[in-house]
């Protein structure tokens, strides 16, 4: 690891939120509207939407706050900012993602081979073999279907669903859903989702954390149409002269997670760790619930440059921990970066969890695994 680049220690930051983030979005502005359906079975709807394709334009809002820290300044921007998307979506293995910005735009095509990235200012059409699940947070998490169910996959049957208020959202009669969240180990207080009562289909999400009163995560179409997308939508194209390459992953997360997990222990506050992904036995994920932790080794020298960039912020809490660590904290997120005593491990640990969870997981990890 030591051969990274500067960019990608920057984006090696980034993969500490991956599991996570999976989504965090905004709300474009919605009418009222006349939806009414049960809440349950909304929820249940929601669940069983990745089969219904779609072609829409939508915003995304986070506004968690988080310090502006160099090394951090890519997890800072999306985590409090607008992410302005347009996709086209066929099935969860034939989809295009476009993120829109004043300087251009950056496509992901996801095919049942893999994945291929369009990066309009480079001119460069790369090849992705496999990502692994565990993975950066991307512009297509921030979309209301891919936010609202990935969220609700880590809640529990029993979370109590309730009706909210119907909107009108991108022409669609969108009756509403609260889950709100019972487990006391993460910071999420409630889900609420906008869905088309016939189709499932989530239309707008806000996300709320426990005893915040405004949503902290919003997202929401502006545009969409219901139906199979155009098919030339879906091809993977670069324009002409353009570069090509082939990439093993496109993913930081990937790169560190084929290292060494031999200094993840089997559980980190209380959570057990579930089975690695094949190929990727660094990458730690604890528990299957919204309070999920990620935990993930790290070149000591990039925690301490972290670890540097946090203390001249001023904008972190030391850990009571037997080494050096610090956290970042928002009313959902934690994100910690840890080093051993003596320097030779290190790891970023992070979750939607409250920081007495962090601090447990912390210390786990400098008392597990072998160096």
């Amino acid at each position: 690891m030591a051969g990274l680049s500067g960019r990608a220690w920057r984006w090696a930051v980034v993969t500490v939120v991956a599991a996570l983030l999976v989504g965090i979005p905004a709300a474009v502005a919605a009418r009222p509207g006349d939806a009414r359906a049960d809440p349950q079975q909304l929820r249940d709807l929601v669940a069983a939407s990745a089969d219904r394709p779609w072609t829409g334009y939508a915003e995304a809002r986070a506004a968690l706050g988080l310090p502006r820290i160099a090394q951090l300044s890519d997890v800072t921007t999306l985590l409090s900012g607008v992410t302005r998307m347009r996709g086209w979506y066929a099935a969860p293995d034939r989809a295009r993602y476009d993120v829109l910005s004043p300087v251009g735009e950056r496509d992901r095509y996801v095919t049942p081979d893999g994945q291929a990235v369009w990066d309009y200012g480079a001119e460069l059409l790369t090849v992705v073999a496999r990502d692994p699940q565990v993975r950066l947070p991307r512009p297509e998490d921030l979309l209301p279907p891919e936010l609202a169910r990935r969220l609700l996959s880590g809640t529990a049957a029993t979370d109590p669903a309730t009706e909210l208020p119907a909107r009108r959202v991108a022409g669609v009669d969108a009756a509403g859903v609260r889950v709100t969240v019972a487990d006391p180990g993460t910071t999420v207080g409630a889900l609420d989702i906008w869905a088309d009562p016939e189709t499932g289909l989530p239309v707008a999400v806000e996300v709320r954390a426990k005893g915040v009163a405004d949503p902290l995560i919003t997202t929401a179409f502006g545009e969409l149409d219901q139906g199979p997308p155009d098919p030339a939508a879906l091809t993977p194209r670069r324009g002409p002269g353009a570069g090509a390459t082939r990439s093993p992953t496109s993913d930081l997360f990937g790169v560190l997670g084929r290292g060494d997990g031999r200094s993840l222990p089997d559980t980190l506050a209380g959570r057990d760790r579930e089975t690695p992904e094949r190929g990727f036995p660094a990458l730690g994920q604890y528990g299957t619930t919204v309070g999920q932790l990620i935990a993930v080794p790290l070149p000591p020298e990039l925690a301490g440059t972290l670890l540097a960039g946090i203390g001249r912020a001023g904008a972190g809490r030391t850990l009571p921990v037997d080494g050096q660590a610090s956290a970042l904290e928002t009313p959902l997120l934690t994100l910690a970066v840890i080093r051993s005593e003596d320097g030779a491990r290190a790891w970023a640990l992070a979750g939607l969890v409250p920081p007495a969870t962090i601090d447990s997981g912390a210390t786990d990890l400098l008392a597990g695994g072998r160096s």
